[in-house]
């Protein structure tokens, strides 16, 4: 009797929770920038409009999927007529940086990347004749200019020591079936992404949503003025100033990152993506800005325990 009563107290604890989902209310999407000057000054602010400078992160990072498929297809175009891609993964190592350097002559030099990718891919002429591609590459960085006036890089170049690698391991009786497979594949291949990794970088960084911010990411437009003032100060204006003040051996760097967040028990969105840039000024002004979404918790009648299904 007393073990049944434990049970029913335990499913009706998990029906009870079974019965609400999480979920970001319509105009629930926020974001919020916290400013830290040295170990004086720390602010924090939540609005809206600082979204427009997540949502520039997002539309950045969107350069991973541009690689993606572009692998993708020079895989597929390498194997047309000898064989089919039975299975395809892909991911980029590392967060993308952005660093500014003052140089003596009053250019400012950026280096762009801190990033690699891994790409594994499974081909196959039949059921019994089989192989491997994996693709990888060592750090990226790219090296060229950056326009104060414009918020514009230009002449971007990879690092010498830049280098993607194919490595095609084939079941013998493929090597049989297509003659010399494996170097004429690996030559055609590794020559095409890397400048097809270099090029989707390049272009999403120089894009611009609305076109006429001229600060990466348009922080002189969109971060907000006189919320964040210490000692008569405005130290967003001081962010937007380092871009394009920078003297020599002062620098700027700013990380780009994109993440999963959970929501609890919500079949129809189970995953939510979460923006963030992080701003380092000379190592002594930081600004960090992320998406801050408010989640409520509904109570869902209609599951009953029964019909809902409950996410892990």
């Amino acid at each position: 009797m007393i073990v049944a009563a434990g049970i029913g107290c335990a499913l009706s604890s998990f029906t009870s929770e079974a019965n609400y989902t999480d979920y970001v209310p319509y105009n629930g999407w926020e974001a919020t920038g916290v400013l830290t000057y040295g170990n004086n000054f720390n602010k924090s602010i939540t609005n809206k409009e600082l979204l427009k400078i997540t949502r520039k992160v997002g539309s950045i990072l969107s350069y991973e999927n541009n690689i993606r498929q572009k692998i993708k297809a020079e895989i597929q175009e390498a194997i047309s007529g000898e064989a089919s891609l039975a299975s395809y993964d892909f991911q980029i190592l590392g967060d993308l940086e952005v660093k500014l350097i003052g140089l003596s002559d009053g250019t400012i030099e950026a280096r762009v990347g801190n990033i690699s990718i891994s790409a594994y891919a499974k081909i196959k002429k039949s059921w019994y004749a089989k192989g491997k591609i994996r693709v990888s590459s060592n750090k990226l960085t790219l090296i060229g200019k950056y326009n104060p006036y414009s918020g514009k890089l230009s002449g971007l170049r990879a690092n010498s020591g830049f280098k993607m690698n194919v490595d095609v391991d084939v079941d013998s009786i493929l090597d049989l079936l297509i003659p010399l497979f494996n170097s004429q594949f690996t030559n055609k291949l590794e020559d095409s992404l890397k400048v097809g990794f270099e090029n989707s970088i390049i272009s999403a960084l120089n894009s611009r949503l609305d076109g006429y911010e001229d600060v990466l990411l348009g922080l002189d437009r969109y971060l907000p003025k006189n919320q964040y003032i210490y000692r008569g100060e405005d130290y967003a204006i001081k962010v937007e100033n380092a871009f394009k003040d920078l003297i020599s051996n002062e620098s700027l760097t700013v990380k780009l990152t994109s993440r999963q967040k959970s929501l609890k028990f919500n079949k129809d969105t189970p995953n939510i993506t979460i923006n963030r840039v992080d701003i380092n000024v000379s190592n002594n002004l930081f600004l960090n800005i992320y998406d801050d979404p408010i989640i409520e918790t509904e109570f869902r009648p209609e599951c009953n325990g029964n019909d809902c299904t409950v996410e892990p």
